[in-house]
């Protein structure tokens, strides 16, 4: 673990120990999450039922069920102010919340696929991708299993550890459990990754437009509202979009050679992806059958 890691999100700080040590006690193999205070978020919802999830530890970093309130009269309150002063986080505008995490790695997601653009990093092969691929939909679909979506896959909510090329998902905020009702009353995702089109967003190479039909209505309701198992395929489509900017990043900054072995697994991860991102979610594949069909078949 890095204690000196300080990671900012759009409404959240990652702090290692040397960054804490001074106004929370350090706990050994713990980070400490600085969030703001919102409604209907799900962080601490479902932990009990993903303890319960066999080897949870290799696939998820989970915060600890203490939640502590930070008033902005605290003298750390005003620390993370000026720590993270260069984010222009809007999220000091009254209480924040703060709780200790698992520690799961060094850097997001996000930042190796930046990394790409300046040097060869922990993507060296299309097979690092699939190996990738295969545990994050390991992942998901133990989630799935005991009738729980994430909602929120994207490069930011996973968390690698580059000494052991490790990679775990974070942040259940978005998350819900079968039958989804809040999730079907209350929809919400990240743009970009979400399955909705919003005219708001820049089209990039990297992140085309969306096509998904999830959320198109018909006769007065969308997919989900007819069949709520519809929900599961939301994180088959979001991990489908991380999957096309990872490998899009890859093959425009890694040198490629037309080795047999290397055409192969480059064809399998192009099916992967093209399953996850199939625009009708009526036959867009689960998490499951995207395992079975590409990985266990």
């Amino acid at each position: 673990m890095n204690p000196d890691l300080l990671k900012t999100g759009s409404c959240s700080i990652i702090l290692g120990p040397n960054h804490y040590k001074k106004f929370k006690p350090v706990k050994e193999g713990k980070l400490l999450k600085v969030t703001e205070i919102r409604e209907k978020h799900n962080e601490f919802k479902y932990l009990g039922i993903i303890r319960t999830i066999p080897n949870y530890l290799n696939y998820y970093s989970i915060p600890d069920e203490t939640c502590y309130l930070l008033n902005p009269s605290n003298a750390f309150y005003s620390d993370l102010q000026k720590l993270v002063q260069h984010a222009q986080l809007t999220i000091f505008n009254g209480p924040l919340q703060c709780y200790y995490m698992d520690s799961a790695g060094d850097i997001d997601l996000l930042d190796s696929i930046n990394d790409m653009v300046y040097y060869q990093n922990l993507w060296n092969s299309y097979s690092s991708i699939l190996v990738f691929s295969k545990k994050m939909m390991e992942g998901l679909e133990f989630l799935h299993k005991h009738k729980i979506c994430h909602l929120d896959v994207k490069p930011e909510n996973i968390v690698i550890n580059t000494v052991t090329r490790d990679y775990k998902l974070i942040d259940f905020g978005f998350s819900s459990m079968e039958p989804f009702e809040d999730f079907i009353t209350n929809i919400k995702g990240t743009p970009c990754y979400f399955p909705k089109y919003y005219a708001s967003v820049k089209i990039k190479p990297w992140l085309p437009k969306i096509q998904a039909n999830d959320m198109l209505v018909v006769d007065g309701l969308i997919p989900m509202q007819r069949d709520p198992k519809m929900v599961y395929k939301i994180d088959s489509y979001c991990f489908g979009r991380v999957l096309y900017i990872l490998k899009y990043i890859y093959k425009i900054n890694i040198d490629y050679c037309c080795y047999r072995n290397k055409i192969k697994t480059d064809k399998q991860l192009d099916n992967i992806i093209e399953s996850l991102l199939n625009n009708d979610v009526n036959t867009r594949l689960t998490i499951g059958e995207c395992l079975e069909r590409y990985f266990n078949s």
